[in-house]
């Protein structure tokens, strides 16, 4: 089995809890691989953002009772694509501080890669403080009196949102040194520099729907779903307020991107060959492109699963002039941040990471070279990387946050 195949077996069952064997370093899992990956964040009755989307020919948007918008842009002229960071040359691996903590990890950051979060002792039971870091120092670290949070994102004044990890979920906000539980019920997922979040309702009470708030402390608005669409969930937010959804009924789904106007725009998926159908699900938004899993037919008909009857490739997507990327990699090679918001996540011997359409190869911890590890968040410039390694064996060797400082 080899790193990339080790990937996508840990993606799929995150969220049990039995022993998984990396047959690459021969360790066996001895923690909750999932749960520390997003710091406990559960996504129960959830599909997961692999689940397949079959598309049709052509790239029309049907409008369905003015929800879906089509967003044109000139063809006679070329689009205008998002400008890239440049690559970083080089990459220092370093732990960031636990102050009393024995173990953490991280779970995201602010663009600018200021501020950190994550939760201490991120295995299956363990405390969850809510961690907070300031240009690589600790600057909090809250224990809440009651069910246990992990926070998921964190913007740029230092507000983080996240959810409980157990039972019915409920949202909750850190700000200004406290952890305040939001106004109605479900995930917690993104929030932007502006102060909006994204998530979704409650999913063990019924299918969650996507929703958002204007502010942390604001009441939750749901999402307009197009006709047909009966469910589904958030994944990420932009700076100017769309936020990426994944919505499905009983037999289809897709991509969505709900505009702060209100407006929903179906995302057109790219096709791989003529009458191939192209299957995808949502990841998250970095550098101004939606970075997405995007599945073709395998050539060999004889795998089992149909999982295994596809190959997952890497895209990614210019939302303002509707342009597909190939990044040229399988899926789980190289990492994409964030995605563990929504239960997803894989770790490598040998981390990569995406900077733009080219991929960012960052050094072990020192004292860890034999562990593997897990990207959390990498900022807009892809300056600040940050992540945790997982050895596991977590009574011997305990989860441990990592910052990258590149240049």
């Amino acid at each position: 089995m080899n790193d990339e195949d080790y990937g996508a077996l840990l993606l799929r069952p995150l969220d049990n809890e039995t022993n998984e064997i990396n047959e690459t370093s021969g360790r066996a899992a001895r923690i909750d691989v999932g749960k520390a990956m997003r710091d406990g964040l559960r996504a129960r009755r959830v599909r997961a953002w692999s689940t397949a989307v079959a598309v049709t020919a052509g790239v029309a948007v049907v409008v369905t009772g003015g929800l879906l918008v089509f967003r044109p842009h000139n063809q006679a002229l070329p689009p205008v694509l998002p400008t890239d960071p440049s690559v970083p040359t080089s990459c220092v691996a370093g732990e960031l501080p636990l102050g009393t903590a024995k173990a953490a990890g991280v779970n995201s950051g602010d663009p600018s890669g200021t501020y950190l979060v994550g939760s201490s002792e991120p295995v299956a039971g363990g405390d969850h403080n809510v961690l907070v870091w300031r240009d690589g120092k600790l600057v909090a670290n809250v224990a809440y009196q009651g069910p246990r949070v992990s926070m998921s994102d964190i913007n740029g004044s230092g507000v983080a949102v996240g959810a409980t990890t157990g039972g019915v979920t409920y949202p909750y906000a850190y700000e200004s040194g406290r952890v305040t539980r939001m106004k109605g019920a479900g995930n917690a997922v993104a929030i932007n520099d502006a102060g909006i979040v994204a998530g979704d309702t409650e999913p063990v009470i019924k299918d969650p729907r996507p929703q958002r708030w204007a502010s942390w402390d604001a009441e939750p608005e749901l999402m307009p779903m197009p006709a047909g669409m009966t469910a589904g969930q958030a994944f990420d937010i932009t700076e100017d307020g769309t936020i990426l959804t994944s919505l499905w009924d009983r037999s289809s789904g897709g991509i969505y991107l709900w505009h702060a106007d209100g407006t929903v725009e179906k995302v057109e998926l790219p096709k791989a060959a003529p009458g191939h159908e192209v299957f995808a699900g949502p990841v998250a938004f970095h550098f101004g492109w939606l970075y997405a899993e995007v599945r073709t037919p395998s050539l060999n008909s004889s795998e089992s699963t149909p999982e295994e009857r596809t190959v997952g490739m890497a895209y990614r997507y210019d939302p303002a002039s509707r342009t597909w990327q190939n990044l040229g990699s399988r899926s789980f090679a190289v990492q994409v941040p964030a995605v563990q918001r929504r239960g997803g996540g894989f770790i490598q011997d040998e981390p990569t990471v995406y900077v733009g359409k080219k991929v960012l190869a960052l050094p072990p911890l020192t004292r860890f070279e034999d562990d593997s590890f897990g990207v959390a968040f990498i900022s807009a410039d892809a300056r600040i990387v940050a992540g945790s390694n997982l050895s596991g064996i977590a009574a011997e060797r305990p989860v441990v946050p990592i910052i990258w400082r590149c240049r």
